[in-house]
């Protein structure tokens, strides 16, 4: 099998989309022999991150009523209401414990299941295991390391991605019917909380991915700087024997030097981009605050609403805003996933290469042998 060395990331199954190549590798294992396992768990899943969406609402009404209590200087409301925030909180806290502990076992079985599969068809299927290093750089890092980073962060961000969409629809709804109406020069804005929530989150997430989109090349780079490193520090120490001289072990060291200070010139590019867009993440979470309430305030010193009314807004308000911006606040990881999903899908397409060129080889003497 012959490979281009300088294209080597670039093979993948077939020229379809990224999203169908990552489906694929994603329904090998809800295919296999612990597919009702799988399924179990991911329902299971499913269900904890819907849960976790009515604990949030439940705690937005909450604030209404807790907050008039203050108001209102009704004592024993408020005491009752402490009562049920520490209920709420505490099923929070069981629901959190055991969606934390599924997703962990989960990822665990599925990289110990994920795993067997690629060892299987890289060492047992395949007739000539090194050539696989012709097509993909560092075989071994894709199934120690990718493996792992692919099962767990899969799991986990699919679980924040369903609580996200649950809770955009579930506040949007809270946020339209609480927020009221605004004149905006003479034109009358219907719930208009709602719809500076989802500006705010828009422009948030455009400047996020302005600032952040070198990210995952950036986290290609850093990973396969490490493994050459890595490489030739181990190649160093198997032959370590050969290397007696002074002259050899310099020249040893300048190269895994060179290979070091690539990757930390890569780290420090990598440094710079995530400085920057934290600066603007952690500014944009302080600032939806107080945007929330000079919005909400002018109506509260009109006396349309309570102050309990304000805080719910703000709540509401908030959830929905951090929901709408789970994409900025989950940037580093999801670009961390893609890298790492984009060396998985090579890997797993020069495999499949191999496989079928040793079923033409393995034809071709058939037929010569007949």
């Amino acid at each position: 099998m012959v490979c281009n060395p300088t294209k080597k990331d670039d093979i993948i199954l077939s020229k379809n989309s990224f999203l169908k190549n990552t489906y694929t590798m994603l329904s090998l294992y809800w295919k296999s022999e612990e597919k009702i396992f799988a399924w179990g768990v991911l329902i299971a899943l499913l269900i904890l991150s819907l849960l976790a969406v009515v604990t949030a609402l439940a705690i937005n009404e909450w604030y209404k009523h807790f907050y008039n209590a203050i108001q209102e200087l009704d004592a024993h409301k408020f005491y009752s209401l402490v009562v049920v925030f520490l209920a709420i909180i505490s099923f929070s806290v069981v629901r959190s414990v055991l969606i934390t502990y599924l997703v962990d076992v989960f990822a665990l079985k599925w990289r110990k299941w994920l795993t067997n599969h690629y060892l299987s068809a890289w060492i047992v299927k395949s007739t000539r295991p090194d050539q696989i290093e012709q097509c993909v750089d560092n075989p071994d890092q894709r199934i120690a390391e990718d493996i792992n980073k692919f099962t767990f962060e899969t799991i986990d961000l699919a679980c924040g991605l369903i609580y996200t969409l649950s809770s955009v629809v579930s506040f949007s709804v809270v946020l339209i019917g609480i927020s009221g109406d605004a004149s905006l020069w003479g034109i009358t804005v219907p719930a208009y909380m709602f719809w500076a929530a989802i500006l705010y989150a828009l422009l948030g997430t455009y400047i996020s991915q302005k600032i952040g989109f070198k990210l995952v090349s950036l986290s290609n780079n850093q990973q396969r700087s490490e493994a050459d490193l890595r490489y030739f520090l181990i190649r160093f120490r198997d032959g370590s024997k050969m290397h007696s001289t002074g002259t050899g072990r310099n020249c040893e060291k300048e190269s895994i030097s060179e290979k070091l200070d690539v990757s930390l010139a890569n780290m420090r590019r990598t440094i710079r981009v995530k400085m920057r867009l934290s600066l603007f993440t952690e500014s944009y979470s302080q600032l939806s605050l107080i945007f929330s309430s000079l919005l909400a305030v002018p109506r509260f010193f009109a006396g349309s609403i309570m102050f309990g009314d304000v805080m719910q807004i703000n709540s509401a308000f908030g959830n929905l805003c951090e929901n709408l911006s789970w994409f900025i606040n989950a940037y580093h990881r999801l670009a961390d996933w893609k890298a790492t999903t984009d060396r998985l899908i090579s890997f797993d397409g020069a495999l499949a290469r191999s496989s079928k060129i040793n079923e033409c080889a393995a034809e071709h003497r058939t037929a010569f042998t007949d």
